[in-house]
C-alpha cells in the first residue's frame, strides 16, 4: 500500500512539473509578443533616459510575471545595513555594479522583478542578435561584449563607462556562464574591470534556489520552490590602492560564496 502511495504521489509530481513547465513557457513567450506588440511603439518614438526607464519598469513586471508563472517565491534579504544602502542608491540615482553568482535562466527574471533598482546586463555580444530578446536588450541600453575581438571590446568598454556616468546600473555574472552543478566557481578578474575603472560601488548579491526551479541545459521547471536573493552592504573602490583591486574579485568571490553557504546550511 505505501508503495503504491509513493508511486501515486511521484506520477503526481511529474505531472505537475509538467504542466507547470509549459505554463511558464507559455507566460514567456506571451509577454514577450504582448511587449513587442503594446510596447513597440514607445520604444520607436522615444530615445535616451525616457526610453530606458521605461524598459526599466516593463523589464519588472515582466520578471515578476515569470517568477510568478514558475509557481515559485523569492524572499529578498538584506545584510550588514545593505536595505539602507539601497535605498539610498535609488534616491541619489547612483550608479553601481551588481556582482551576483548565476545558477539559472531564472536569475534574470528573479533580479529584474524583486530588486527595488533600475539595472541592465552586460552580455556576451551573441544575445544581441537573439530574436526578439535581442531587441529589447538593446532598448535596455545592455552592454554586448566581444570577448575574441580586443579592439571592439574596448569600444563596448568605453561605451559601458560612458553609461555608468550616466547613472546607470549594470549586473554582472562573473562566473561567465551558468553553474554546471548548483555551486558557486571562481569569478573572472576581467569581470570587475568595469568597476575599478570607474570606481563604482559594488553590490554583492546571492541567489540561491533558481537552479532547483531551472538547472543548465534544461527547460523544465521545479514549481514551489523558495527564491531568495541575499544583498550584502556596498563593497567601496575609491579609497582602495593599486594592489587591493587587483584582489576585488576574490574579496567578492568570498562574500557571496559565504552567504551562499549560510542559506544553504552547507
Amino acid at each position: 500500500m505505501n508503495n503504491e502511495l509513493q508511486l501515486y504521489k511521484k506520477i503526481i509530481v511529474k505531472e505537475e512539473n509538467y504542466m507547470r513547465t509549459i505554463f511558464y513557457h507559455l507566460v514567456l513567450v506571451g509577454t514577450f509578443i504582448y511587449g513587442s506588440i503594446f510596447h513597440i511603439w514607445y520604444l520607436i518614438f522615444n530615445r535616451g533616459e525616457k526610453r530606458y526607464r521605461y524598459v526599466c519598469r516593463v523589464a519588472k513586471n515582466w520578471g515578476k510575471n515569470l517568477i510568478w508563472g514558475s509557481g515559485s517565491k523569492v524572499n529578498v534579504i538584506y545584510k550588514n545595513g545593505s536595505e539602507e544602502e539601497v535605498r539610498k542608491i535609488r534616491e541619489n540615482n547612483e550608479a553601481v555594479i551588481l556582482i551576483s553568482n548565476h545558477q539559472s535562466n531564472v536569475d534574470i527574471p528573479a533580479l529584474l522583478g524583486y530588486l527595488p533598482l533600475d539595472f541592465s546586463f552586460i552580455a556576451k555580444k551573441e544575445m544581441k542578435k537573439w530574436p526578439a530578446i535581442g531587441r529589447w536588450m538593446r532598448s535596455f541600453d545592455c552592454i554586448f561584449l566581444d570577448r575574441k575581438n580586443a579592439r571592439q571590446g574596448m569600444k563596448d568598454m568605453k561605451d559601458a563607462i560612458s553609461k555608468i556616468k550616466k547613472g546607470h546600473s549594470y549586473v554582472i555574472f562573473p562566473e561567465g556562464s551558468r553553474s554546471k552543478d548548483g555551486k558557486i566557481g571562481e569569478f573572472k578578474k576581467g569581470s570587475f574591470k568595469l568597476a575599478t575603472d570607474t570606481n563604482a560601488r559594488i553590490l554583492p548579491i546571492t541567489i540561491v534556489g533558481t537552479y532547483e526551479v531551472q538547472s543548465r541545459k534544461s527547460l523544465k521547471i521545479t514549481p514551489n520552490k523558495n527564491i531568495k536573493i541575499i544583498v550584502d552592504k556596498p563593497v567601496e573602490l575609491k579609497n582602495m590602492s593599486r594592489e587591493e583591486k587587483k584582489d576585488v574579485h576574490n574579496v567578492v568571490n568570498k562574500i557571496i560564496k559565504d552567504n551562499f553557504k549560510k542559506e544553504k546550511n552547507l
